[in-house]
């Protein structure tokens, strides 16, 4: 045999052995993380999935129509916790050692939450496989009492290492859970100014903490406990979080909540490893850590989502199914039409005038009898669609229990409101503070610092008289100091009266049709940020 010819005759084979081995590494980079392949040739010594979600608020069933709103141009259906369940168990399957952690705002915020102070979503919850979640501003929104009567009904912990009853610990603050063969430390903080970003009122009783404090116990408390890695399942906003874990060692993963941020990948600060998964049921994150010599090596972090319902988990479905009719029945009545789309786009009503925002605080200072209206943007959450315009939909934009309240105070601290209102502009995640208005207008200069933005205040056509005393019609949560608004403390109450989404509703049907448009209630110059 002619060994050249014999050498050329495997020429062919060696290319297709090549391109097969080319193609296969491409395949193992592009659907399978390159990390679980280095775990599997003994590269880690262990691993941990993680599966996350957060500010959920009471999203008990699938929604097409108002997904959740994280930058302008982005819109993510709301699965509701049904197919959140489905995706979960899908990824549980392939990643038998798992965690499944909530980082808070679970239990308030739509019409099926308000069925019997969030029965139905504490049903789905002790459904869902949750090991743990963290207690969240709005889970007090229907009292600390309900919170407290809410966390014995729950098959998993309520974290929180720094809220407080009377001074005394009132919710879990560590707990370490064994999974295969890693010990694992979980601990809760909650936003320390809760109290100014609660819907509910006069929990004197209930405090909080400083979080750097509480955190520093915590991991003190768990390393003790031989834990092979620290999980911080916060709900104080990943601002916080940063400056926390840059004053705080030890953890190994921050799971992100308050602000409701969508991370596409983890943010490392240190050793720490911080993700957020979105919110409104649009997400479920999965935090992959991987273990070497005992530490945890390396995260990576991912997203899952789906409108492919036949994932349902039909339990939750069942119990969904349930408290969305009851929710609908309350709800059936039609209270008005629209042929424009009302927006309460989150990103839009916490950083300029929308047509939905003129609507509600028009029907506020015409239920108030008030000069003005003034309401804060982040109690606004979704939108209505054009068309008849039932009861169960007024109660989507505006889920929380607040009532209208008309004050009397002068025109000086109406000017300092909106001027507060417009610290955090234009980050519409976290300005719920944003002030919409109704019987004047304003302008501020977007370039300028926060405090130095206001430019002008007018009320027919003329500047708002500083000195003089006007009716001001607004609700409970900012007259008793919500989102850290002082300007109301000294005004005179005149009068309390209905929710605010029964307000809305009285206003439709007296008005019938409407079909708002933006007047320039609220303008901006000089537009450094967009």
């Amino acid at each position: 045999m002619n060994p050249q010819a014999t050498k050329r005759s495997y020429k062919p084979l060696i290319a297709v052995v090549v391109l097969l081995l080319a193609a296969l590494g491409y395949l193992t980079y592009r659907f399978a993380p390159l990390e679980d392949w280095k775990w599997k040739a003994g590269l880690y010594d262990d691993k941990l999935a993680v599966l996350s979600t957060a500010d959920m608020h009471g999203n008990l069933v699938y929604n097409e129509v108002n997904g959740g709103y994280y930058t302008l141009d982005e819109v993510n259906v709301e699965m509701g916790m049904p197919l959140i369940k489905g995706i979960a168990d899908e990824i549980r399957a392939k990643n038998p050692n798992s965690l499944f952690l909530d980082s808070g705002d679970m239990f308030h915020g739509t019409n099926e939450a308000n069925v019997e102070e969030a029965k139905g979503i504490v049903e789905a919850a002790n459904l869902m496989g949750y090991d743990a979640m963290a207690a969240g501003n709005h889970d007090f929104d229907f009292g600390y009492k309900r919170l407290s009567e809410i966390e014995k009904e729950l098959k998993f912990p309520i974290l929180s290492a720094n809220a407080r009853y009377k001074g005394e610990p009132t919710f879990t603050g560590t707990i370490v859970k064994q999974v295969g063969s890693l010990k694992i430390g979980l601990f809760g903080l909650t936003v320390p100014d809760s109290l100014s970003n609660m819907n509910v009122f006069g929990e004197t009783d209930v405090t909080f903490t400083d979080p750097e404090e509480a955190a520093l116990k915590s991991i003190a408390e768990l390393k003790r406990q031989g834990v092979d890695a620290i999980i911080l399942v916060s709900h104080l906003g990943d601002d916080l979080d940063k400056e926390l874990v840059k004053k705080v060692p030890g953890i190994d993963l921050v799971l992100c909540g308050h602000h409701h941020w969508l991370y596409k990948k983890p943010v490392k600060i240190g050793d720490t490893y911080l993700v957020e998964a979105g919110s409104y049921t649009t997400h479920v994150g999965l935090a992959e850590l991987y273990f070497k010599n005992g530490k945890v090596k390396t995260v990576k972090w991912s997203l899952h989502q789906s409108t492919d319902r036949s994932k349902t988990d039909k339990q939750v479905a069942a119990v969904a199914d349930r408290y969305h009719e009851i929710a609908l029945e309350a709800g059936k009545a039609v209270v008005g039409r629209t042929d424009e789309d009302l927006d309460g786009m989150r990103t839009h009503v916490r950083t300029e005038e929308t047509n939905l925002a003129d609507l509600i605080t028009d029907a506020m200072r015409s239920e108030g009898k008030a000069d003005l209206a003034l309401l804060n943007g982040g109690g606004i959450r979704e939108s209505i669609g054009k068309g008849d315009i039932r009861l169960y939909d007024v109660g989507k934009p505006l889920p929380f229990v607040n009532s209208l309240m008309t004050v009397e105070m002068k025109g000086e601290k109406v000017y300092e409101a909106i001027e507060r209102g417009l610290r955090a502009w234009p980050y519409g995640s976290s300005n719920g503070g944003f002030l919409q208005v109704s019987g004047i207008a304003y302008s501020f200069d977007g370039s300028k610092p926060a405090g130095k933005r206001l430019v002008s205040v007018t009320k027919d056509g003329q500047p708002l008289d500083k000195d003089k005393l006007y009716k001001v019609a607004t609700n409970d949560y900012l007259v008793a100091g919500g989102d850290e608004y002082e300007e109301f403390k000294d005004a005179r109450k005149l009068s309390k009266g209905a929710l605010l989404r029964d307000v809305l509703a009285a206003y439709l049907k007296q008005q019938g049709a409407v079909n708002p448009k933006t007047e320039g209630r609220i303008q901006v110059i000089n537009q450094r940020y967009q």
